[in-house]
């Protein structure tokens, strides 16, 4: 095992470059993952509710193992390595750069109201599903992903979509 371990360290300067390399690959999973999902939504609202489901298959199927990549760095890494943390907040702002363009689209086609804060709309769906994984991975159970998407629905249908 040593020897393995000393071999793979020889294609990286150092551990610090592990870590950036095990991230990069785990969010490109996560971005491949969401890329599918969304394949197949019709509309805005079903895009919101396609990135639920893909942390919902997550957790149920275990297909990334740890959760999400963000979230255990954003935990892991807040002082003790700067480079790793720096990662885990673009990775972050190409999530929410992702989110605000599905919703910016959902307002274009009257699909939301075109009056709702998309700061505010974006920073509770990341919250409420990063909370969900968190407390799935926590206490190994799925409910709580689940529990997070079904209020995700809730907020869009009471908050976002235009009542006609």
């Amino acid at each position: 095992m040593r020897y393995t371990q000393r071999r793979n360290l020889y294609h990286f300067e150092n551990k610090d470059e592990i870590a950036l390399a095990a991230f990069d690959y785990s969010f490109s999973q996560i971005l491949e993952y969401l890329s599918k999902a969304l394949e197949y939504a019709s509309n805005s609202k079903e895009r919101l509710l396609a990135i639920c489901k893909v942390y919902i298959d997550l957790i149920e199927t275990n297909s990334l193992e740890g959760g999400c990549p963000i979230l255990n760095t954003a935990i892991e890494s807040d002082d003790g390595h700067p480079h790793l943390k720096e990662r885990a907040q673009h990775a972050m702002k190409i999530f929410i750069e992702k989110l605000t363009l599905i919703i910016n689209n959902g307002i274009e086609h009257q699909e939301f109201r075109k009056d709702i804060d998309i700061d505010e709309v974006c920073s509770y769906i990341i919250a409420v599903v990063e909370g969900g994984v968190m407390l799935s991975k926590l206490f190994d159970d799925s409910k709580y992903i689940r529990h997070c998407a079904s209020n995700v629905r809730q907020y869009i249908d009471d908050r976002m979509l235009i009542k006609e």
